[in-house]
């Protein structure tokens, strides 16, 4: 067993793998910052649809509020409209 081969093997092998490893960082390193412009757009637009479903949810409870009025206030119209006579 030659033990300088060995270990020369060993480097070889240590520094092939340190090579795939800066290739693999590199490549990180060019996509990190597109992930964090993504991140950040993605982040906008949601903040963009927060609010837009915010004033939808008032609107509607707004329209809820309304509708349930018109109930309470129904029969009495429909009363004043009955006691009224035709034109």
């Amino acid at each position: 067993m030659d033990v300088e081969r060995e270990i020369n093997n060993l480097k070889q092998r240590v520094s092939d793998l340190e090579g795939a490893v800066n290739v693999v960082l590199g490549d990180f390193k060019l996509v990190q910052p597109e992930l964090v412009g993504l991140k950040n757009s993605a982040t906008s637009r949601f903040d963009v649809l927060d609010g837009t479903l915010a004033r939808l949810v008032t609107r509607l409870d707004t329209m809820n509020a309304q509708v349930w009025s018109l109930r309470d206030d129904l029969p009495m119209l429909m009363a004043e409209a009955l006691r009224q006579p035709p034109p």
